[in-house]
């Protein structure tokens, strides 16, 4: 039997300014689309271990990949100066 995806709440502010922020973002929209972490790893072509780093803001998660997650999942990254 598959595990049951509990869907998490939107952060507060679309604001990013530190990496555990960024990876509430992952993990809602993760958990939002009702995939596991698992699943969600696999589509992303990477280890789960590696998405769950992500998604509690550690550190050791190379850019491209956080950014082709982030991809995965729809959101968008800007960069204002």
């Amino acid at each position: 039997m598959a595990k049951r995806v509990i869907p998490t709440d939107k952060p507060q502010s679309s604001h990013i300014t530190d990496v555990k922020q960024f990876g509430s973002f992952i993990k809602y929209k993760r958990t939002q689309a009702g995939l596991s972490l698992e699943k969600a790893a696999l589509l992303c072509n990477i280890n789960h271990l590696t998405l769950s780093k992500l998604e509690k803001g550690s550190e050791g998660v190379r850019l491209s990949t956080a950014l082709e997650v982030a991809t995965m999942f729809g959101l968008s990254i800007n960069v204002d100066d």
